[in-house]
Order: structure tokens, then C-alpha cells, then sequence
């Protein structure tokens, strides 16, 4: 492709980088209060979970708003497939987040689980490292620090994928006479492993438009 990527990073406006950093930041602040709302094991954990519907709304703006600028612009330099690509897997990470956190609401859930909470820090790790790679491309100066980003949320998955494994065969072989236990901590399991998921996703989506584009 004749038009470098990192034009395409460095229009006048810089709409769309604007967008993906913010979009980046409330990633980065929804994993961060939903890891603390794991922390508490009393009804302050429904209080902190209670700021992800906002922030939820936020980043469905953002996305909304990227959406808008490529409604405007029918000639681009950068692939139309590939940023609504990263926009949507960008919005998905929140969107699970946000998800199992309202699960959690439903179910009332307070008690402390040191499985859910070695996975919620590992995902917080990957959402941060996807902020580093998104802010990274701005300027497209530092390719390998964005590799290094996107190879660190593929270990942080590997790891909550150990973890998930580790989880639920302590559940079944600890509530085998308990099987309303057994569904709902399978479900939020399975919800955050469906997040680290998610974010190797939007690591993948960047590591091939870096590899389209560089």
C-alpha cells in the first residue's frame, strides 16, 4: 500500500488516533475498578461495580464516534475493515468487563475468590499493555515496543487459561453436593476468560495492521 500507516496515524486532526487512546484510557479504567471491586467482599464491591455501566457508555461513544469519522471519509489511508476492526475488538474487552461485572450484581456475589482475582490482575496487565501498544502507534517509532505490548497479552492469556483450568477443577472436586454454586462461579469463570479472549484479540488486530503497514 502506497500510503504508509503511519500517515494514516498522523492526520492534521488526528481523529482517529484521539479515539483509540481515549478508548485505550477507559479500558484501562474499567479493568482497574473492576479488579478493585475484587477486592471487597461486602457491599462496597456493588458500589465500585456500579461505575462500569458509565464507563461502558463511554467507550460505546467512542466507538460510536469512530464510526461516525468513517462514515465521513470514503477515501482513507488506512484499511476502513481494519480500524473498525480494532475499534470493535477494542469495545468488546469493555463490554465483557462490564458484563461479568453486572453478573455478579445479579448474583449477589461478595464472596473472595483468589481465582477470580489472579484473573481479574491479569487481565487489568493485558488491558494495560494494550494501552501501551494503542498509544505506541501515534507515531509508529517504536515497533518493537509495541510487539513486546502484544506478545505480553498473549502470555497474560496463556496464564488466566492455566488459572480457569486450576478454578474449575477446584470447584467441582469442592461442591460436588452444590450445584447452584458449581453454575454461577463456572459462569463468571468462564466471563473472564472469555476477557483475556478478548484482549489477545485486539492484540491480534494490531500486530497485523503493524505488519500491513510499518
Amino acid at each position: 500500500m502506497a500510503i504508509s500507516f503511519l500517515k494514516f496515524f498522523q492526520p492534521k486532526d488526528k481523529v482517529f488516533q484521539n479515539l483509540f487512546e481515549r478508548g485505550a484510557d477507559v479500558s484501562v479504567k474499567i479493568s482497574e475498578v473492576f479488579l478493585e471491586a475484587m477486592k471487597h467482599t461486602d457491599d462496597k464491591r456493588f458500589e465500585t461495580l456500579i461505575q462500569t455501566g458509565a464507563l461502558e457508555h463511554q467507550a460505546d461513544d467512542v466507538v460510536h464516534n469512530i464510526f461516525i469519522e468513517l462514515s465521513k471519509n470514503f477515501i482513507t489511508p488506512f484499511d476502513r475493515e481494519d480500524i473498525h476492526a480494532l475499534a470493535a475488538a477494542m469495545d468488546d474487552v469493555v463490554d465483557c468487563i462490564d458484563e461479568v461485572g453486572n453478573k455478579m450484581k445479579n448474583y449477589e456475589f461478595t464472596e473472595f475468590n483468589e481465582y477470580i482475582l489472579k484473573m481479574a490482575e491479569l487481565n487489568n496487565e493485558s488491558v494495560k499493555e494494550l494501552k501501551i501498544a494503542i498509544y505506541e502507534l501515534r507515531n509508529m517509532k517504536n515497533l518493537q515496543k509495541v510487539n513486546d505490548a502484544c506478545i505480553k497479552v498473549h502470555g497474560y492469556e496463556s496464564k488466566v487459561d492455566l488459572i480457569y483450568n486450576q478454578a474449575m477443577g477446584d470447584l467441582i472436586r469442592n461442591n460436588k453436593d452444590n450445584a447452584v454454586k458449581i453454575i454461577v462461579m463456572k459462569d463468571l469463570f468462564e466471563e473472564l476468560e472469555i476477557i483475556s479472549d478478548k484482549c489477545q484479540d485486539v492484540s491480534n488486530v494490531i500486530e497485523s495492521i503493524v505488519i500491513k503497514y510499518s
